[in-house]
């Protein structure tokens, strides 16, 4: 997958904050809830930070990478998704 030069890859940022919440994306997107998840990051100071991004059976999954696993716990449990890490 390419990415910016001088930015990370989703790979690199997945080990550098391994507390991961997948989600479906649900058909036509997450509309404004993606407003309100990056709202969630700035409501606490944090960059979003996204992970690989994958297609299986049709659907297409996204990562949401977090350092602390207590707001990781707290983005899944406000939007949904599973918790886990990169491995």
């Amino acid at each position: 997958m390419n990415h910016y030069k001088g930015s990370a890859s989703p790979e690199d940022i997945e080990k550098a904050f391994p507390y991961i919440v997948e989600m479906v994306v649900p058909e036509g997107g997450f509309g404004t809830g993606l407003d309100a998840m990056y709202e969630f990051h700035r409501r606490r100071n944090l960059e979003a930070r996204r992970g690989r991004c994958r297609r299986e059976q049709g659907r297409d999954f996204i990562r949401w990478c977090f350092a602390d696993p207590d707001v990781a716990t707290e983005f899944a449990d406000e939007f949904g998704g599973t918790i886990g890490d990169q491995h």
